[in-house]
């Protein structure tokens, strides 16, 4: 069955709604692009030797970029000293949906009794509705926004520049996709959920990515088409004027292919099954670890997150794995690929 474009915002919109009731240029650090030689386990950023003025909890602020104000929501947890540097996790949203309802989805707070990092929820433009331009244009300002972001967090923060991540669901994991190929340097792993892309060119170094996608999912299905990154670009970004040299969506198989290939892995990976309505493939012989669950009959949703009331519109929600759990093991123990 297909679904037309303004019947899928309406459902992603409305997913939103349900999530509520449920639940000057400046010299950076970055990651070495070598694959042979250990990375150290701790680079501290240049806000470890700026005074303290973080507090705890979440906090609203803004940062230009492109001579716009972009707004963030900060979640400082209560161990944050700003002496030790601590890992920073970026939460990013779907289309229509705000940036207020990340660290909740996510699930910040619980992950923050077991980790230690600071979480940022940055905001996509709110016109017409909150969207990231994911596609891989160039120039493309949300990939300068999250990157001015990063370096504005940096300066002010005490920040291991060696565990800056992404996740995000939808829209947001194929920005966090995007990231992954154009900020190798500096975002050190990617965990895209409903919305794993690869976004050519992918000119940035390895990059470990541990992706989700339901096989019965309307918004974006798993074989390709639906509200992808240059399809929601067209809609928002570029106002029906598609760059040239934009490369065409592919399916999850066909982007998880590449992104194995981009990584260095073996071409065929190797497949269990972990509950009776989920698959995890995992690539073998990379230079980054490869990997993704594939949820069977699964929908457009968070796993371990069901939204029932939702469940008629976006598909099944399984509770068999806790994405959330994942993804946070994936990023402090990452798995030897």
């Amino acid at each position: 069955m297909s679904i037309r474009p303004v019947a899928l915002l309406a459902a992603v919109a409305l997913l939103g709604g349900a999530a509520l009731g449920a639940c000057s240029s400046t010299k950076v650090a970055t990651r070495t692009a070598s694959t042979t030689a250990p990375r150290p386990a701790v680079v501290p950023s240049s806000g470890c030797r700026a005074p303290d003025t973080a507090k705890a909890g979440l906090t609203t602020s803004t940062v230009q970029s492109g001579g716009i104000a972009r707004t963030y929501l900060l979640d400082v947890p209560v161990s944050y000293t700003g002496k030790k540097p601590i890992a920073l996790v970026f939460g990013l949203h779907p289309l229509s949906v705000s940036y207020q309802f990340m660290p909740s989805q996510i699930g910040f707070d619980d992950m923050q009794k077991k980790y230690d990092f600071i979480g940022v929820a940055p905001s996509g433009l709110t016109v017409p509705a909150p969207f990231w331009d994911a596609a891989p244009s160039t120039p493309n300002y949300d990939l300068d926004f999250i990157s001015t972001l990063l370096t504005h967090l940096e300066a002010t923060l005490c920040i291991n520049t060696v565990k800056v991540f992404s996740t995000g669901i939808s829209n947001g994991a194929q920005l966090s996709s995007l990231l992954g190929c154009r900020l190798s340097t500096r975002i050190t792993a990617i965990a895209p959920v409903e919305g794993e892309e690869y976004l050519t060119p992918c000119s940035g170094h390895p990059e470990p990515i541990l992706a989700f996608h339901g096989t019965a999912d309307k918004i974006l299905p798993y074989a390709g088409g639906g509200l992808n990154a240059t399809h929601i670009a067209q809609l928002y970004a570029w106002h029906g004027v598609t760059p040239p040299d934009m490369p065409e969506p592919l399916g999850i198989d066909q982007s998880m292919k590449l992104w194995a290939a981009h990584n260095g892995c073996n071409p065929t990976p190797t497949e269990v099954r972990v509950a009776f309505d989920v698959r995890k493939r995992t690539w073998t012989g990379c230079k980054a670890p490869t990997i993704l669950y594939i949820v069977d009959g699964g929908g457009h949703g968070w796993p371990g997150k069901p939204v029932p009331a939702m469940e008629k519109i976006m598909g099944h929600d399984t509770t068999s794995i806790d994405a959330t759990s994942l993804v946070f093991s994936f990023f402090f123990h990452p798995p030897h690929s």
